[in-house]
């Protein structure tokens, strides 16, 4: 799913990662958070509206990092499973599991999403937040998120025209971490190769004329 120095990059930066949901650090990672990641905070509220009503509901959650999706969901009444290549990662959000004082229904698997994963039941909710960012070949991700879904899947990705995508791109790549863009165009190419004819797609954030994100519900 992921090459070996994208699979680098987030074992060396899985804490530093992980804090951009806390908006902690300096007043410049702030600003930086606000001006540029705003995307990417609206996407999480968002995503719940999205998937509903999930008391009972079964959800995997690809790419889950640090849990903070899966938790979420599963605090709703979800039987959430999270997957993340990334064994830091994984062992963050086994430890936001270990605080819990109330008890959910999640479990956390480290391994590649389309290498490892085997899909032994459909799932009612699928998710891939920040996962198509690092993806050169993203068809084989998203045909089996859909052969993995009984009723809803929803998606990131980075939109190819905002403003911050030479900064990331430049940042990214003093990390030795590729980093993959989308247009509309190309959703709607990707989602027809998976023979998805129905889909929503928004613009994020909501108030900004050009996108840096977008999230798409099929």
């Amino acid at each position: 799913m992921n090459s070996n120095t994208v699979k680098r990059y987030f074992k060396q930066s899985a804490v530093d990662f992980n804090g951009i949901y806390d908006n902690k650090g300096s007043l410049l990672d702030k600003l930086i958070n606000k001006v540029f990641r705003k995307g990417m905070y609206e996407r999480v509220p968002l995503t719940m509206q999205w998937c509903g009503d999930v008391q009972g509901k079964s959800v995997l959650d690809i790419a889950c990092g640090s849990g903070r999706v899966s938790l979420l969901l599963a605090e709703r009444g979800a039987r959430v499973i999270g997957i993340d290549y990334s064994s830091e990662m994984i062992e963050l959000a086994k430890k936001y599991l270990s605080e819990y004082k109330t008890s959910v229904n999640v479990e956390f698997i480290c391994g590649d999403f389309v290498e490892d994963f085997n899909i032994k039941e459909l799932f009612d909710i699928t998710l891939a937040l920040g996962v198509f960012d690092y993806l050169k070949e993203p068809l084989p991700c998203l045909q089996k998120m859909k052969d993995s879904t009984k009723e809803v899947m929803i998606a990131s990705y980075p939109a190819k025209f905002a403003l911050q995508v030479p900064v990331r791109r430049l940042w990214l790549l003093t990390k030795g971490c590729p980093v993959y863009f989308y247009t509309e165009k190309k959703l709607a190419q990707m989602y027809s190769s998976v023979r998805v004819k129905n889909y929503e797609l928004m613009q994020m954030p909501l108030s900004a004329k050009i996108p840096t994100d977008y999230l798409v519900k099929a």
